[in-house]
């Protein structure tokens, strides 16, 4: 039986291959079509908007295809999707975390402290969480914890904390998708809102995690390809590129000083803070639906594969961006530097009137704006200067195609990546819950002997409510997604870090599982304070680590203290970590 099994995988992994290799030259076609159109005429305006509609319908072609009633492929993507492919899954869900952090960033933070503890934290996901959560056999962390520790509180807890998440993940990616379109289209908020809720019932739907994964493996492929083509066209016609290794290191050098100066990337901070950098990696490394791709890997060496993948295309869609934003920014300063306020590209304009940019400290509309917002600017000649201008990294990073001259068909295809970054993210946010709330409540808590129809009824209903409270949400309350999104930290690293630890203690039972959810939960209320969302990102971080801390430590400390009770933690521990196998049983339906 086992060569006939290896051949099938093989068969298998040819047709995936195959279909991935159609996918992309898909979308190369696509893109040269529309960069045609756009040599030949084509308004601009139609061409800008048909890059969104081709990479939108594209992903939701692909989630139809992936429709499935089988149990194992909703929660799970069947077990099946390969190592490089995850990895890629897993990229795309790590750039839109970081996304919202893209210049400027939260004050008494810096960029590079932020890097630092989101590059350890997706680390620990992709090579120590992932694989181990996949080595388990489990669908979902609430999943693990409750057949760690059976007794009803602390698996309750475990699934609303888990749920809290991942909703909050959900809104984050939401508000990504939902600012990228309207600043695109100018649509209503209503409207552009209707628009993303719609788009995440289309991908969620028919195929669950499986739709969700593929969705996320071709949202890194469509960002690879929409950023990296234009910085190959560039080095192909002899523009040298501002970046040091594989461009001009003198280039690069005045491209980070103009990329500080418009957007206080670099704050000034005596040393990087070790206590932030920690709690944020702690947070990213146990985030819920950051594990979906291990989930969805064949075993866990293979789920270890693909966090060695997920860590090497995250890495080039860095430096892509970083290359991107580099050149983004001395296009802008050829355009402004030097220049009359009153004499700059149309297009400058519009992004100041969106609130990308501003030209003399203000957001000008016109011509006439400009020039009287620099009228009366002390030391301002004629010709505007460099701390004349300031702009957000997010509109450096879409500007390139625009300020570089590759027309209206990139510039749509930048704004249709970032919404579809965003989009992943809404929507491994929303599986991920509904998959706590309609598996790990509904059916393991509540009706064990569910039909597999009406048990993927349950979550899928869990995922419309899901979608519809956040665009409701959305249009009520805007938040900033780097609120949501250092929530999602606090709570992951306050209350499902210290429940994963305790999972490998031999001695813990239940009660304390449940002692270590309340005190780090606790802890992290009185810490943060009454006004949670006016706290900073370095408060969120001090709390959080004390908080785990506490936890976890009052959770070791009351399984010392109490008298020595049948456990199956050595079991457990001894299967995790040394025997080969799954721990938990085969799913219903598997």
């Amino acid at each position: 039986m086992a060569p006939q099994a290896t051949t099938e995988d093989h068969l298998h992994r040819i047709a995936i291959d195959g279909r991935v290799a159609f996918g992309l030259a898909v979308l190369l076609c696509g893109i040269g079509l529309l960069a045609l159109m756009d040599r030949v005429g084509v308004p601009d305006g139609l061409v800008r908007a048909l890059g969104p509609i081709f990479v939108l319908s594209g992903l939701v072609t692909i989630a139809a295809l992936l429709r499935t009633m089988r149990v194992s492929w909703f929660y799970a993507a069947g077990r099946a999707v390969p190592a490089p492919y995850a990895g890629l899954a897993m990229a795309s869900l790590g750039a839109a975390l970081f996304l919202p952090f893209i210049p400027p960033v939260p004050q008494g933070t810096s960029l590079t402290e932020l890097f630092a503890g989101f590059a350890c934290g997706m680390a620990c996901a992709a090579l120590i969480t992932g694989p181990l959560l996949r080595k388990t056999g489990a669908f979902s962390v609430p999943d693990l914890i409750a057949a760690r520790f059976p007794n009803l509180v602390a698996r309750l807890g475990a699934i609303l904390l888990t749920a809290a998440v991942t909703i909050l993940v959900a809104l984050a990616g939401f508000e990504e998708a939902l600012s990228s379109l309207v600043a695109f289209s100018g649509f209503s908020k209503p409207l552009a809102s209707a628009i993303i809720a719609s788009l995440l019932v289309l991908i969620i739907l028919p195929g669950g995690l499986a739709s969700t994964l593929w969705t996320a493996t071709a949202a890194t492929i469509i960002a690879l390809t929409v950023f990296g083509l234009p910085l190959v066209i560039t080095a192909l016609h002899g523009t040298s590129l501002a970046f040091p290794l594989i461009g001009h290191s003198g280039l690069w050098a005045d491209a980070l000083v103009r990329i500080e100066a418009w957007t206080g990337a670099a704050q000034a901070k005596d040393h990087m803070d070790p206590v932030l950098i920690a709690a944020i990696a702690l947070g990213i490394g146990v985030l819920a639906p950051l594990l979906g791709p291990s989930i969805a890997c064949v075993n866990r060496r293979s789920a270890q594969r693909a966090g060695v993948s997920a860590l090497g295309w995250g890495g080039i869609l860095i430096l892509l961006a970083t290359a991107t934003l580099a050149q983004a920014s001395l296009s802008l300063d050829r355009s402004t530097v030097g220049q009359a306020a009153d004499e700059l590209p149309p297009s400058l304009y519009r992004a100041s009137a969106q609130g990308d940019l501003t030209i003399c400290g203000a957001s000008v509309a016109d011509r006439l704006a400009a020039r009287r917002a620099c009228a009366g600017r002390a030391g301002l000649s004629n010709a505007l200067r460099l701390q004349d201008i300031k702009a957000k990294g997010a509109y450096l990073l879409t500007s390139f195609a625009e300020l570089g001259g590759f027309g209206s068909a990139f510039s749509g295809l930048v704004w249709a990546t970032l919404m579809v970054i965003g989009l992943t993210l809404a929507a491994i946010g929303v599986q991920s819950s509904a998959t706590v709330l309609g598996n790990d409540m509904f059916y393991r808590v509540r009706d064990h002997s569910a039909l597999t129809s009406r048990r993927l009824a349950v979550t899928r209903a869990f995922a419309i409510t899901i979608i519809v409270l956040c665009g409701i949400g959305i249009n009520l309350v805007s938040i900033d997604p780097q609120i949501l999104i250092a929530l999602t930290v606090l709570l992951s690293a306050s209350g499902i870090a210290p429940l994963l630890i305790l999972t490998l203690w031999p001695r813990a039972t239940s009660v304390e599982a449940t002692v270590t959810l309340l005190v780090g939960l606790i802890s992290a209320e009185i810490l943060v304070g009454p006004r949670p969302l006016a706290s900073g990102l370095d408060r969120y971080a001090i709390s959080a680590l004390l908080a785990c801390a506490a936890g976890l430590g009052a959770g070791i400390l009351t399984s010392m203290i109490r008298r020595r009770t049948t456990s199956d933690g050595s079991t457990f521990t001894r299967a995790i970590l040394q025997e080969s196998g799954e721990w938990l049983h085969p799913d219903k339906g598997v």
